[in-house]
């Protein structure tokens, strides 16, 4: 069944108006015909009203259509895109981890690659790909196991600093 074809039915069902139906941004309608159980007086009702609405929730989530993360899987999420510009989607709403924004990463080199003229291609464990954008000179070329630290810049731009050796310009690729 369809999100919007089980709201307009959870909607019927429970007696709630179409205005009243509207969740909030980013809230799925199957949450809130869930949460809407509450409101039913009679207790059968009530039973009847959430073995709906939670059945319709767990099919959502096994097709894959629904998916429910925790505060922690939210702040991991965003950790790992350090580095990319984010739009404002519904997944981080209610986040407050976007509140104090990471200004600084830490990771070991998984591998690091040449691309010419001193620009480097560099992997960090997690899997991030990251590439200088400017020629790293007079300091030690980056291998596997080297600590990096990678600071925001001003006006978008990325610092990335190899085993502790002067700072050059970065890009998040992949």
């Amino acid at each position: 069944m369809k999100v919007g074809v089980f709201a307009a039915v959870a909607t019927a069902l429970l007696g709630v108006g179409a205005a009243e139906a509207q969740t909030k941004r980013g809230q799925s309608p199957l949450v809130q015909a869930l949460a809407n159980c509450r409101a039913q007086p009679d207790d059968t009702a009530r039973l009847r009203c959430y073995d709906a609405a939670a059945a319709a929730l767990a099919d959502a989530t096994s097709r894959g259509s629904v998916v429910v993360v925790d505060q922690e899987d939210v702040r991991k999420t965003r950790r790992s895109l350090f580095g990319f510009s984010l739009p404002k989607i519904p997944f981080f709403s209610g986040d407050r981890s976007a509140d104090d924004q990471q200004e600084e990463l830490t990771a070991k080199i998984a591998s690091a690659g040449p691309l010419g003229y001193g620009k480097w291609r560099i992997r960090l464990e997690d899997g991030a790909l990251w590439e200088t954008t400017e020629a790293l000179r007079a300091i030690r070329d980056p291998s596997a196991g080297n600590e990096v630290k990678i600071k925001r810049g001003p006006l978008g731009s990325y610092m990335i600093r190899v085993a502790g050796q002067r700072a050059v310009r970065a890009k998040r690729v992949g």
